[in-house]
Parts: structure tokens; sequence; C-alpha cells
């Protein structure tokens, strides 16, 4: 039974396939690949040299196996895979963790929808309707836009990392051009697909005006030593 974790990262890889999923190992990596390939979505694996995870209350989970497709794809690819997870969930073996959570456990399941698995998140939504708690699709999809709307939150820099990058970018040029290069480049990737720059644009001139600081510094340091 395939287990994957939504994946919501800052956006680091090429501009055409982006990581969407992880899983645990290969084989469930390799069906739901073929799964989305069936519809036509283009995806690709990369192994990822065993990366672990720590869940509380759990021992860590090697998420060694990323999934990547189109981030203009990511819309069908959820809708694939909640077709496919709503009827695995029918054969789950009775000894799988979600049977022992609690209702109110089962409900932050689906409060936080990008936090679990899809296949946690059906059958939590399975198990609670079998008790007669049940959420429409309605609600699902506002919790979803909700999330989205926090993660797309832009993130000032804090105004001492901002002097403290004009000042590298006088006595080390190079750590100040790194610096501007981070604070203009830092992106994430949405559940969704969708990427944004994580700071608002006067950080980013910031980073830009550093950028250029440390280029002149360095010309000037660099002619005067020759």
């Amino acid at each position: 039974m395939p287990r994957c974790t939504p994946l919501i990262k800052r956006f680091s890889m090429s501009s055409e396939f982006i990581a969407y999923r992880k899983f645990t190992d290969i084989e469930s990596a390799e069906e739901i690949c073929d799964k989305l390939r069936e519809k036509e979505i283009e995806c690709s694996l990369q192994d990822n040299l065993h990366q672990y995870v720590k869940v509380i209350g759990y021992n860590e989970i090697d998420l060694g196996i990323t999934l990547n497709i189109k981030s203009e794809d990511f819309p069908k690819a959820d809708e694939i895979l909640e077709t496919y997870y709503s009827t695995e969930i029918e054969n789950v073996d009775k000894s799988y963790h979600l049977f022992e959570f609690t209702d109110e456990e089962l409900k932050d399941i689906l409060a936080h929808p990008y936090e679990w698995g899809a296949f946690d998140f059906q059958l939590a939504r399975k198990l609670l309707k079998e008790k007669g708690i049940e959420y429409s699709d309605d609600y699902i999809n506002q919790r979803k836009l909700e999330k989205i709307t926090d993660l797309s939150q832009v993130k000032k820099v804090p105004t001492y990392k901002i002097v403290t990058g004009y000042i590298l970018s006088i006595l080390l040029p190079p750590v100040g051009l790194i610096t501007g290069l981070l604070i203009i480049n830092n992106r994430n990737l949405l559940p969704n697909g969708q990427k944004f720059y994580i700071h608002p644009p006067s950080d980013r001139n910031h980073g830009q005006i550093m950028i250029a600081i440390s280029i002149i510094w360095a010309a000037i340091v660099v002619f005067r030593l020759v």
C-alpha cells in the first residue's frame, strides 16, 4: 500500500519538474508514478539518499524517494490520488495506526489537509463518517484554501539581518553577495504547485543593493591589490 507525504518545501529544483510527494520506498513511488502516467502526467523519481523525518510519537521515517512532476499538473495529480486512495482505504488492514486515533485526532488530520498524506486524509475522513461525524467537500476545500493562503504569506527580513548584510557587503564582499542572493531568490513551493518569493519587493531590493555593493567593493579591493 503506497505511503506518501505532501511536500511543502523551499523551491530549489529545475523549472520543469518539481517535488510533489515523498515516499518511504521505491515500490510505492513507482506505483503512484504509474497511476499518474496513465492519466498522461509526466513524472520522474529521485533518490534522496535516505532523508529521515522525525514524527512525534513514532520512529523516524525514511522519506528517501521524491516524485517530481510539473507544477501545472499538481491539481490534476491531487484528484487522481484522491480517487485512487478512496478505493485503497476500503482494504486497509485494521492494524493501521489511524484506527487507534481518537475522534479529536482524526478531526485534526482533516483540519490540516497538507500536513498528512492523501491516504491518511481519506482514511481519517472515512473513519469519522462511520462514527456519524461527516465533513462536507466545501469544508475540506475551505480548509485547503485557508492553508494555502497562510503558507503564501510573505515574510519580512529582520532589520538586523538587512543591516548585517550591508556591513558584510563591505567587509566581506563574497558573504555579502551570497546574503543578497539569498534574499532575492528565497522562494517557497506551495502544495498546489505555485511558487512565490518569500520576501517582499522592498527587502529584495535591499538584496540587489547588497549584491551591487559587494561586486563594486570586491572590484575595488582587487584593483588595489593588483
